[in-house]
Formats: C-alpha cells, sequence, structure tokens
C-alpha cells in the first residue's frame, strides 16, 4: 500500500518485478516534473513486470513540460512485456505526450473505470506526444463503469494547453483490443495523426471505431479487423468527415 513506483533519470532498466495494491500508479516513467538535469527521464525501460489493483495506471509515461515549461521531454520510454491486471482507477497503460515511446507486447485485463491503453499528453501542461509505437499488445476491457472511456482512447493537447498547435503522433500495429465496454477505439480533440496497421478490434460494446466530432488530423488504416460487433454497431463511425481524413 504505497504510491507509484516512479521512474525518472537516464539509462535506467526495471524489470522482472511485482507490484499490487498501490495508492498510485504501478510504474511510472517521467522526467520528475522538475528542470533537473538528473532526472530527464531519457531511455529508461520497464519490461517482464507485473502490475495487480494499482491506484492509477498500471504502467505509464508522463512527460510534464510544469507550469513554466521548463521541465525536458521524454525521450525513449520503453514499456515491454508487461502484465496489468485489473487497475481499480486510470488505465491499464498510458503513453502522456514523449518521443520516441514504444510499449510492445504487453497485456492489460480488467480495467476498471478508465481506458485499457490512454495515447494523448499530461493536462495542460503537459509536452506534446511527438512520436510513439504501439505493437503486438493485448487489451483486453476497458471503457469502464463511468461509461465515457473506451478499449483504446487516442487524445491531444486542449484548447489551453502550452502547446496548442502540437499533433499527437502515433502509430498501432499488430494489437488485439478485445472487450470493450464503449468504443474498441476512440479519437478525439483535434491535431492527432494516426496510423493503423493489422489491429484487430473484437466485440466492442459499441463502434469498433469512433472519430469524434472536431478531429483534425490524419489517419492511415491498413489491414485491421473490425468483429463480432453488437446488433446496430457500425466497424467505424467518423464524426468529422472534413478535417479528419482517413485514407488506405
Amino acid at each position: 500500500h504505497i504510491d507509484s513506483n516512479w521512474l525518472s533519470g537516464t539509462n535506467g532498466v526495471l524489470q522482472n518485478s511485482r507490484t499490487a495494491d498501490s495508492y498510485g500508479d504501478g510504474f511510472n516513467i517521467n522526467n520528475g516534473n522538475t528542470p533537473n538535469p538528473e532526472k530527464l527521464g531519457l531511455n529508461i525501460t520497464v519490461r517482464n513486470s507485473f502490475a495487480r489493483n494499482t491506484g492509477d495506471d498500471s504502467f505509464a509515461t508522463y512527460s510534464d513540460a510544469g507550469a513554466a515549461g521548463q521541465n525536458g521531454q521524454v525521450s525513449g520510454a520503453k514499456i515491454l512485456n508487461n502484465t496489468a491486471i485489473a487497475p481499480w482507477w486510470a488505465n491499464g497503460i498510458r503513453i502522456a505526450g514523449g518521443k520516441n515511446v514504444e510499449v510492445r507486447n504487453n497485456v492489460v485485463n480488467s480495467v476498471s473505470s478508465n481506458n485499457a491503453l490512454d495515447i494523448s499528453v499530461f493536462g495542460d501542461s503537459g509536452h506534446p506526444l511527438e512520436s510513439a509505437t504501439v505493437a503486438g499488445n493485448v487489451l483486453q476491457g476497458g471503457g469502464g463503469w463511468n461509461g465515457v472511456r473506451h478499449g483504446v482512447h487516442i487524445g491531444s493537447p486542449g484548447a489551453t494547453s502550452q502547446f496548442p498547435n502540437a499533433f499527437t503522433n502515433v502509430t498501432l500495429s499488430d494489437n488485439i483490443i478485445r472487450g470493450s465496454l464503449t468504443a474498441g477505439l476512440s479519437i478525439d480533440r483535434t491535431r492527432v495523426n494516426v496510423t493503423l496497421t493489422n489491429n484487430t478490434i473484437d466485440r466492442p460494446a459499441k463502434e469498433g471505431i469512433w472519430i469524434n466530432s472536431g478531429v483534425t488530423g490524419t489517419g492511415k488504416f491498413t489491414g485491421n479487423k473490425i468483429q463480432n460487433l453488437l446488433p446496430g454497431q457500425v466497424a467505424q463511425r467518423n464524426d468529422s468527415p472534413n478535417t479528419f481524413k482517413i485514407t488506405g
């Protein structure tokens, strides 16, 4: 019963570890929310680890610029080959800003309240998500009791952000997104560039892929499979057809 395992610095590896019943994140890669050069959050890896019943995100990377915008951008964070079971708050995995982020070959199951995977920024003071690769993950559930989260959510800086013109840039490939209680994959806010390749979205309770109203950017969708839809639901719904262009 402790707060997060809070990981900042340079070139660190945390592996083969377990955490359970925490009050905060299971494992969180970050920049310490400080311009301190000893806490830059560069090339930190969390791998082969297990988190259960966490009180915030099970596995996360946060890049917070800080109120003055002086904190360095988290870069090279890797979340690899981990298992997240039943977080009682927040997300199974969260990517919140950064560049050259990799989330590969993880398993998420039984998220209580939020998304199985959230891809966005850290509030109004968060650095943009310049580049991220999400591949080979099995993401089960998401959507939670509050009904406004999803299997996977992709967002961007808000209107009051320090980075109002920044895009979220992310590639998702070969992931399985199964059994969301709402949409399998939801994209909202503005300024989002997404590449989806060879993903499977299986039995979401609502849409397979939902692009909300007001989203700008691009989507390159290739080789994805959306299956076992419930009656009345659609594989893809784009409520921003004039501003979010989908190819493929």
